[in-house]
């Protein structure tokens, strides 16, 4: 490639104008003098390809999204947009009308933010949709939904609450459920869920993981489930089975990251977490979660929500379950990715780490925090003493600018996603979409870092600094900066190509950038 402004990300922050790439690997990045000579003098055929002055970056990762989710995200209701109950009615009465019998319905991303003075839709207006079939609504952090009826009877929960360990089930004033399942109560429900069968899945999900070329993504993270624990409830044990079967028609690079009751379970792990070297399919990490979210009031935090000071949420598991997790991750050779949104949650996982690797200490570990949304000043020195790394997500931001402040108050805003400060200490924080949570474009989520959308602006990234998130940190928290994440001799030939470079536009327009072409080892997989 010639005429192309590349940008390498290496330490040096090189800038060229060519590259050599064969066999899927960079053989030569530099000047096109030096680039001809190289050839001249190994003799190697070449197909020249004109850049025609795009600028070039690595290859985007996201460290942190759900594939399978994505899929059923393409075959169910997406009520992102809706702002009203009439509006949930409409949309879903029209789905429900083509139901077949004992066949579920899906509502997804529900923002519970746009209906906080009549609140989340309960069991009754849901069961005049669809009386006689499972309905469910997701809220838009995944962590708790609204079920109607049928959905409640097929759990078990529909006439008496019960005492959920790390979850609620809301009653009414005559102590009935309403429907609303917030946490470890997510899972009672989905633990019957029915879902599409598993050619529609794999289809699905195939399409959905494709899509993501469109946005220069070339590695991902991938969440799966392994057993029912997770927010796919028991049909979600069918996921890492399925990710296994499509990895080699899939136009990406996964690295996997399993959720589960128990990691000695996880079979297809190697006791050892290595893996082959530019391996498209690796077993590594797992996950667990902490507490919930902010805009259910189910993150831990040390203080009451501002707009609700009787709640402070919880954790999801018992410290003792908690760490017992973590070492038995940890001792099988796996990072460990903790979910951590609230403060408290933050600094027990800082407690936990810490505690594990004193008695159990391993060089280059690289666990992991995910998320980090709310984190005291003091626990980040802690973050970067102890190698901890970040998956964290830019477009939560946007998504939560408006009502972020009522929830948590001026003192708390400063310390909400304080991503500069992450930088400051030489944490390693890198970006995820958390998709279907949020988009998976990553130039909007760069965007968002360096404007952050006028939310707490101290907090904003360079130019630079937001796109290392997507590749060059990224590939460091998934142990892969050897293979990818810079454009250097000797790695993946994974890059994107772009309109206009995002360091010269001005910042509000970067998630405008066109993006040209994507490239992942060697072979186009998206060109516009």
């Amino acid at each position: 490639m010639i005429n192309a402004e590349i940008l390498s990300m290496d330490d040096n922050r090189t800038i060229a104008n060519s590259m050599i790439y064969q066999d899927g690997l960079i053989r030569f990045v530099g000047d096109e003098t030096d680039a001809r000579r190289w050839l001249s003098k190994t003799g190697c055929p070449v197909r020249e390809i004109d850049g025609e002055g795009c600028c070039v970056l690595p290859g985007f990762i996201d460290t942190h999204l759900h594939p399978i989710m994505l899929s059923i995200f393409e075959i169910n209701a997406d009520l992102g947009e809706v702002s009203s109950i009439e509006e949930v009615v409409r949309i879903l009465s029209g789905k429900a009308a083509s139901l077949e019998p004992g066949e579920w319905l899906l509502g997804l991303q529900l923002d519970e933010q746009r209906f906080s003075e009549t609140g989340l839709p309960d069991r009754h207006v849901l069961d005049r949709i669809c009386a006689d079939n499972p309905l469910v609504i997701f809220c838009r952090d995944g962590h708790s939904l609204t079920a109607n009826s049928a959905a409640l009877r097929d759990a078990g929960i529909a006439d008496a609450p019960q005492q959920i360990e790390g979850g609620t089930i809301e009653v009414d004033a005559e102590n009935v459920p309403t429907g609303v399942c917030r946490e470890a109560a997510v899972g009672i429900v989905m633990k019957r869920f029915k879902p599409p069968g598993e050619a529609q899945l794999m289809t699905a999900t195939r399409e959905a993981i494709r899509k993501l070329a469109v946005h220069g993504i070339t590695s991902i993270g991938a969440i799966l489930q392994t057993d029912e624990e997770g927010p796919g409830g028991a049909s979600g044990r069918r996921e890492s089975l399925m990710m296994a079967a499509l990895a080699p028609d899939l136009p990406l690079s996964i690295y996997n990251i399993f959720i589960g009751s128990n990691p000695s379970g996880i079979s297809q792990i190697e006791a050892d977490g290595r893996t082959e070297p530019f391996a498209d399919l690796k077993h590594r990490a797992f996950k667990i979660f902490s507490d919930g979210t902010l805009g259910s009031c189910t993150a831990c935090m040390h203080q009451g929500f501002f707009d609700h000071p009787e709640k402070t949420g919880y954790l999801t598991l018992s410290l003792d379950d908690l760490y017992r997790r973590m070492r038995d991750a940890h001792l099988m050779g796996l990072q460990v990715c903790i979910h951590a949104i609230g403060d408290k949650a933050v600094a027990t996982c800082i407690d936990l780490y810490e505690k594990l690797l004193e008695a159990h200490p391993r060089a280059g570990h690289r666990h992991r925090i995910e998320h980090a949304s709310v984190v005291s000043p003091g626990d980040i020195p802690r973050l970067a003493q102890l190698g901890l790394v970040l998956s964290c997500q830019p477009l939560f931001i946007r998504s939560e600018a408006k009502w972020l402040p009522q929830r948590l108050g001026p003192q708390r805003l400063p310390m909400t996603y304080p991503f500069r400060s992450f930088f400051e200490s030489d944490v390693v924080i890198a970006g995820s979409s958390d998709a279907p949570i949020e988009s998976t474009s990553v130039l909007a989520a760069i965007e968002c870092c360096v404007t952050r959308d006028g939310f707490t602006p101290e907090q904003v990234l360079t130019v630079d600094q937001a796109i290392s998130m997507y590749t060059r940190n990224a590939a460091f928290i998934q142990f892969e900066e050897l293979e990818k994440g810079t454009l250097e001799p000797g790695k993946r030939a994974d890059f994107v190509m772009l309109d206009e470079n995002p360091h010269r536009v001005v910042p509000r327009d970067i998630g405008k950038i066109g993006l040209v072409r994507t490239v992942r080892g060697g072979e186009v997989t998206f060109e516009r």
